[in-house]
């Protein structure tokens, strides 16, 4: 009876130990799953993340576009150039197409500006092209300003500023410019260029800015 017994009792035992070990196996176990579970969370919420700074950021390039305008961009080097900012009447369409060869079906938006005293050569005319317009615009803009700088008559004192009139183009956008100060103090041609091109890049790095 007593062998018995023993025999019952190692058998209860070796039972109960088999249970602890097995208990604890399947803790460790569960505990690792949950470590791995933790530890990939954070990747997972960072690349989340990322994608919506991604998406914001886009969707701000897109707000800030939409929100440019070509009037907007002609107060921006307005500005730039304060009280030397010659050009105070606007063009009307038919000015703009008999002097720039800007047609209306050319541009969605335009702005378009001269001095009323025909004695300064300045002018702003800023143009959103029409789709399909691009090439056309920017042609008929670099053509009239050769027009000016090599075919027209130019009071001395106002060669150099024709001579550094510029077209710019960006994100549909085109801008011809000849704008600045009233040149007299240059005593040669060499100072009156010089004295130009510092004028006119006020408003080359207005219009950069203005998109950047």
């Amino acid at each position: 009876m007593n062998r018995k017994m023993k025999k019952y009792k190692y058998i209860i035992s070796v039972v109960a130990t088999a249970t602890v070990i097995a208990t604890i196996f399947s803790a460790c176990t569960a505990n690792s799953g949950e470590s791995s579970v933790s530890s990939a969370a954070p990747g997972l919420s960072t690349s989340l993340s990322e994608n919506s700074e991604s998406i914001a950021g886009g969707a701000g390039n897109a707000d800030k576009n939409s929100e440019r305008s070509a009037q907007g961009l002609r107060d921006a080097i307005a500005k730039a150039y304060g009280d030397n900012y010659l050009p105070d009447q606007t063009l009307d369409a038919d000015t703009l197409e008999s002097e720039f060869g800007l047609k209306k079906d050319m541009y969605d938006e335009v702005v378009a500006e001269a001095p009323v005293i025909g004695f300064h050569p300045d002018r702003l005319v800023i143009v959103k092209s029409a789709k399909g317009k691009e090439a056309d615009v920017k042609r008929t803009l670099e053509d009239t300003l050769i027009v000016m700088k090599e075919q027209q008559m130019q009071y001395p004192i106002n060669v150099a500023k024709v001579n550094a009139g510029r077209v710019l183009e960006k994100d549909g956008y085109y801008c011809f410019m000849i704008l600045g100060d009233t040149d007299d103090t240059s005593e040669n041609d060499d100072d009156a260029a010089k004295f130009a091109e510092e004028q006119i890049n006020i408003g080359v790095k207005a219009f950069n800015d203005y998109f950047a």
